[in-house]
Parts: structure tokens; sequence; C-alpha cells
């Protein structure tokens, strides 16, 4: 397996997405082959953005978001 081959997680943090309307919630992404996917159940779905950042793994880097994103992420972690 190559460094490009190796999956990745990803954490987004989503501010009142469709399915979960005046909540927070993060999603774990996996990136492999280039391609990234969602996990089908969100990590959690919590009020605000603290208990959404509490979430993560205490080892993950705040990315922040890119200008690209859809408009209900608030931030990205690695």
């Amino acid at each position: 397996m190559t460094l490009a081959e190796c999956p990745i997680d990803l954490w987004a943090v989503y501010e009142n997405p469709d399915d979960f309307p005046g909540r927070f919630v993060v999603r774990r992404h996996t990136i492999a082959g280039g391609e990234s996917r969602p996990c089908e159940d969100p990590a959690c779905v919590v009020g605000t953005l603290e208990a959404a950042r509490a979430s993560i793994p205490s080892d993950c880097l705040n990315l922040g978001r890119h200008p690209d994103d859809e408009p209900q992420i608030v931030e990205v972690w690695l």
C-alpha cells in the first residue's frame, strides 16, 4: 500500500444540516484512493459547537473550512 492509498479520517462539523435542523452534527469522512466517503451514521448530534468539538478525537487538528465547502460545514478536523 502506498501513502496515497492509506485511509485518512476527517471529521466535519455541520451546523443546521437538512437532516438535523437546528443542531450541530459531526460526521467522519474516510478518504482513500482519492475518494471521500462519509460514514453512514453521524458521530454525534448536539446542540452546541463546543459539544460537537468535544466529540472529536483529541489528537485532531482544526483545519477550519475551505471556501468550496458546503455552507453548513463550520470546520473540518484532521
